[in-house]
């Protein structure tokens, strides 16, 4: 026998004493180690809703308000505004708010704008009630499900503006209101 041939056999019992290594741990790399396992009932859950429903919005008229002993009137297009009138327009909706805790903000979203008189010359406000109560920074809860809500919307041609804002124009559209969910 040459001398080669020895070492030969000595890699392969060294291959194979390895690979019987391998597998009595377990085969593929893994090893047993002790575990527990627990059952966890599951869930079926069902989410609440946030509505405005009933709304007469679309039925109501801007309301022209010119601060002097004369009585408000309903606004008609063509009348002419000047520093210090306002456009208020009030209706109602009903909340739909149901969900364990929670919480929505009520506002009214900005309208689109056209012309030349800017947010520099007038103002847009809001205020909401339920009631006859004013809405506490206008956060409603599940507590005012079924609730009808008083919104008013007042546009504000401010008494600053200055003699550049006469026979300027505004276009103000696409006025809503919005109910917003925060997490309480």
């Amino acid at each position: 026998m040459g001398t080669g041939e020895p070492m030969k056999k000595t890699t392969k019992g060294a291959l194979a004493a390895g690979g019987a290594a391998v597998l009595l741990m377990g085969g593929a790399g893994t090893l047993a180690f002790w575990t527990a396992d627990a059952d966890v009932e599951g869930i079926a859950a069902t989410a609440g809703e946030l509505k405005i429903i009933n709304d007469t919005c679309a039925d109501a008229d801007w309301v022209f308000d010119s601060g002097e002993d004369e009585a408000s009137k309903v606004w008609e297009a063509g009348d002419l505004i000047v520093p210090g009138d306002t456009l208020t327009k009030t209706c109602s909706f009903e909340v739909q708010a149901t969900g364990e805790h929670l919480r929505a903000n009520l506002d009214v979203t900005d309208p689109t704008r056209g012309g030349s008189l800017t947010g520099t010359d007038l103002t847009i406000d809001d205020s909401f009630q339920i009631d006859g109560t004013d809405v506490a920074d206008g956060v409603i809860t599940e507590a005012n499900d079924g609730d009808v809500v008083d919104a008013s919307i007042t546009i504000t041609f401010l008494g600053t503006a200055g003699n550049g804002t006469q026979t300027q124009n505004v276009t103000l559209s696409d006025f809503g209101f919005s109910l917003t969910q925060v997490h309480s």
